[in-house]
C-alpha cells in the first residue's frame, strides 16, 4: 500500500522537539477491518519507540563495548557449560585408538545403543539388551549393570588378581585402575585391560544381532586376554613379557 516502494524508515519518521511521530503515504484509505485492525497494532508496538538521529549500528550484547570480537564468542560458549565436574578420560597408551574411541564414546552415551537409536526414532523391534534381554539397553547397563557383563567383569578381576570390579557408572569403571594398591605397569595393564572389556563386550552384543551368534562369556575373557597380550607386548614399553606371564597375571 506504501506509494514509494524504495522509501526508508526515516522518510516516514518527523521529528517533533523531543518525540517522533510517523506519517504514512499510502495508495488508498483503509477501509478493510482486517487492515485496519493491523494497523492498529502496528501502532501500539510503535507508540514509545523513540527513534534517534544517530547512525544505524550493530552492537554485540554479549560484550559491554558492543564490540564483536572471537575472543566474546569464545567466553559466551564457555558459560554455558560447568567444567568443574567433567570427566576427563585417560587414554590409554598401549590399546589401538579404536578402543580408546570406542570408551570415549561410551562413557558420553553417544554409542548406538537400542535406547540411544530408539530417541533418533530408529524403527527397531524392541530395544531390550542383546545380551540379557531384561532391561532396556543404554551404555550405563550393557557395561555396568548387566549381568553378563558382571560375569565377565569377575572372571577379568580374578585372571588380573585384584578385587571383584565394582562400578555404579561407565566413569567409575574408567577410573578402577587408579585405585589399585599395585605398582605402574599393573595399573597401566589393568587401565587397558578393562578397556578392551567393553570393546570386547560390544562385539559380542553385534555378533549377537547381526550374525544370531549365542554370547559365550568364556570366549570373550580368552578375546580379551589374547588382544591384551598381543597389544600390551607389542605397543607397550614392557615387551618382556610372556604369554604364560600375562596368562598367570605375574611380575606385574
Amino acid at each position: 500500500m506504501e506509494v514509494d516502494k524504495k522509501c526508508l524508515v526515516a522518510d516516514r519518521v518527523r521529528s517533533q522537539g523531543s518525540e517522533s511521530a510517523l506519517y504514512w503515504n499510502w495508495k488508498t484509505v483503509l477501509v478493510d477491518p482486517s487492515l485496519i485492525s493491523s494497523f492498529q497494532e502496528l501502532q501500539s508496538l510503535l507508540e514509545n519507540i523513540q527513534v534517534s538521529e544517530a547512525s544505524d549500528r550493530w552492537c554485540w550484547s554479549s560484550n559491554s563495548a558492543g564490540i564483536f570480537s572471537v575472543k566474546a564468542v569464545k567466553r559466551l560458549l564457555k558459560a554455558e557449560f560447568d567444567y568443574e565436574n567433567r570427566f576427563i578420560m585417560d587414554w590409554c597408551k598401549w590399546i589401538p585408538a579404536k578402543c580408546n574411541i570406542h570408551a570415549w564414546r561410551s562413557e558420553m552415551d553417544k554409542i548406538p545403543t537400542g535406547a540411544a537409536l530408539k530417541k533418533r526414532n530408529v524403527q527397531l523391534g524392541d530395544s531390550l539388551c542383546p545380551l540379557c534381554s531384561s532391561v532396556e539397553e543404554t551404555s550405563e547397563h550393557i557395561f555396568i549393570a548387566c549381568h553378563v557383563a558382571s560375569i565377565i567383569r569377575n572372571g577379568i578381576s580374578s585372571w588380573c588378581k585384584i578385587p571383584n570390579i565394582f562400578a555404579f557408572s561407565i566413569k567409575d569403571l574408567f577410573g578402577i585402575h587408579k585405585e589399585l594398591r599395585a605398582s605402574d605397569k599393573k595399573k597401566d595393564a589393568v587401565q587397558g585391560i578393562i578397556m578392551i572389556v567393553c570393546w570386547s563386550i560390544w562385539r559380542a552384543r553385534n555378533n549377537v544381532i547381526f550374525s544370531n551368534k549365542a554370547i559365550k562369556v568364556g570366549s570373550i575373557i580368552s578375546d580379551v586376554k589374547a588382544l591384551g597380550f598381543l597389544w600390551f607386548v607389542n605397543r607397550s614399553k614392557y615387551k618382556e613379557l610372556g604369554w604364560s606371564e600375562w596368562c598367570s597375571f605375574v611380575n606385574m
